[in-house]
């Protein structure tokens, strides 16, 4: 039993050197690196007897004969649980990101574009930050204003963002006056609901009232029905940093790159990727390696996700993508930290 033990505790470390020196070289890792590196003096048969072990279990792959092993995604998963350190980002780099993101530097599109970048440049990998669906933002107070051509100008203010117009086109005339009321109804009765929610409660007592439906609740149907407010999932993306990851031995083959690129260009794609991973992981950070990721397009890189939030509830998320070879000790912790700077914004305005 204790050989046994010992012969565990022998792999871990064996593991966790040749991760840490593939993602500091991006080359296959052979025993005579590994030897001079573990913290115990093993032979190089020892070693070599021991990767092969790692290898059968799944957690090495040899891209060629020749060559050395390659940590696979069971391997990063691993590394990751059970074997990475958990640190925090160092002083001077919690210095760069609070002033970096310090709510004197602009409004809130700024700075969700701002966090993009910062990400980007402290993990160096590509900086994402998902917004809020406009159908999930919190009424504070809405205005209606009459346009020509049976045009409607909406002006929402909405937490935890300031100020959104969208406008709406209308097949039927309405007059200034049936706007102002409209917006005084669903200021005084809705403040607080998602608008997504309103549109649900709208057609609620649409169906409860029928034939005797007020007119007003009629108007408010009628302009929750516009196409800007009726759509749907549909978030701001900010992406930043994408030629970073050009240079990666991992993207030299043509086709991964080219997958890759279209992805974060497919911004629509990109967000049902990032909802999809929020809505299936719970409200915490995610990590999701290689062929963890649903999409294909991903399966050679990590995906690093955080939530953050208005009040107590989910508003949006941010994080990193990058190849599986990173370096987790930073991508993650810088995440995380980022990721409650953005929460703290955003309550304290």
């Amino acid at each position: 039993m204790k050989k046994q033990r010992e012969l565990e505790k022998r792999q871990r470390d064996i593991l966790a050197a040749i991760i840490r020196q593939y993602i500091s070289h991006g080359l296959p890792v052979g025993s005579k690196a590994v030897a001079e590196k573990a913290p115990e003096s093993l032979s190089s048969a020892t070693i070599r007897s021991c990767m092969a072990e790692l290898e059968e279990r799944g957690f090495l792959e040899q891209p060629h004969v020749s060559a050395g092993r390659v940590p696979t995604d069971k391997a990063y998963r691993f590394y990751v649980d059970q074997l990475m350190s958990f640190t925090r980002l160092e002083t001077a780099t919690e210095k760069y990101i609070d002033e970096s993101l310090s709510p004197e530097n602009g409004g809130r599109e700024l700075l969700m574009a701002n966090i993009s970048h910062v990400l980007s440049e402290i993990s160096h990998n590509v900086g994402l930050v998902l917004g809020t669906a406009l159908e999930e933002k919190l009424l504070e107070h809405v205005k209606f204003v009459k346009l020509p051509d049976q045009r409607v100008l909406a002006v929402i203010v909405s937490k935890p963002d300031i100020i959104e117009n969208r406008v709406i086109r209308l097949t039927e005339k309405i007059s200034q006056a049936e706007l102002d009321r409209t917006a005084d109804y669903m200021n005084q009765e809705f403040r607080g609901w998602s608008l997504g929610t309103i549109r649900l409660e709208i057609f609620k007592r649409m169906e409860e009232m029928k034939e005797l439906c007020d007119r007003m609740i009629s108007n408010v149907a009628r302009l929750l029905m516009w196409g800007a407010l009726a759509e749907a999932g549909t978030c701001p993306l900010f992406v930043d940093g994408t030629a970073k990851i050009l240079a990666r031995p991992e993207f030299e083959d043509a086709r991964k790159i080219k997958n890759l690129f279209e992805t974060l260009e497919e911004k629509a794609k990109l967000v049902k990727i990032l909802n999809s991973c929020l809505q299936s992981h719970g409200r915490g950070l995610k990590i999701l390696i290689g062929r963890e990721n649903l999409s294909s397009e991903m399966h050679e890189c990590t995906l690093i996700l955080a939530p953050y939030h208005y009040r107590d509830r989910v508003v949006g998320a941010l994080g990193v993508v990058g190849p599986r070879r990173m370096k987790y000790e930073r991508a993650i912790p810088a995440v995380s930290y980022v990721a409650q700077v953005c929460t703290r914004l955003l309550n304290s305005n």
